[in-house]
C-alpha cells in the first residue's frame, strides 16, 4: 500500500489539489471539510484512485469535451493525507493544513 500512496502523491502534486470545502446543513450551520481533487483526461486514473481510495470518480463536460474528476473528502482526506504528506513536494503547505485543521 505504501507504493500507492507514494504514487498517489505525485499524481496530487502534479495534478490535483487539497483544500477545505464549505457546507451548510440543513439547519443553516455552516462546516468546513476537507477534501482532495484530481482531475485528468484519462479515466483510467480516476477509476483506479476510486478503487483504491474511494471516493467518487465522474465525467465533466464542458466546451472542451470534458474531463474526469475523482473527488474524496472528510476524515478519509484526513487518513490519506497523513500517509502521503512525507512525499508531496508542491502541495506540502496544503496538506499541512488538513493535518493542523487550519481552514
Amino acid at each position: 500500500m505504501k507504493e500507492n500512496y507514494c504514487y498517489l502523491a505525485g499524481v496530487v502534486d502534479g495534478e490535483g489539489h487539497i483544500d477545505f470545502r464549505l457546507h451548510k446543513n440543513g439547519r443553516g450551520e455552516s462546516h468546513y471539510y476537507p477534501r482532495i481533487i484530481i482531475v485528468q483526461k484519462d479515466r483510467r486514473l480516476t477509476d483506479w484512485l476510486k478503487n483504491i481510495f474511494g471516493g467518487s470518480s465522474y465525467f465533466v463536460k464542458n466546451n472542451t469535451g470534458g474531463y474526469f474528476r475523482w473527488e474524496i473528502k472528510g476524515r478519509a482526506v484526513e487518513k490519506i493525507v497523513k500517509h502521503i504528506y512525507p512525499y508531496l513536494l508542491v502541495k506540502r503547505e496544503q496538506a499541512e493544513r488538513v493535518i493542523r485543521g487550519i481552514v
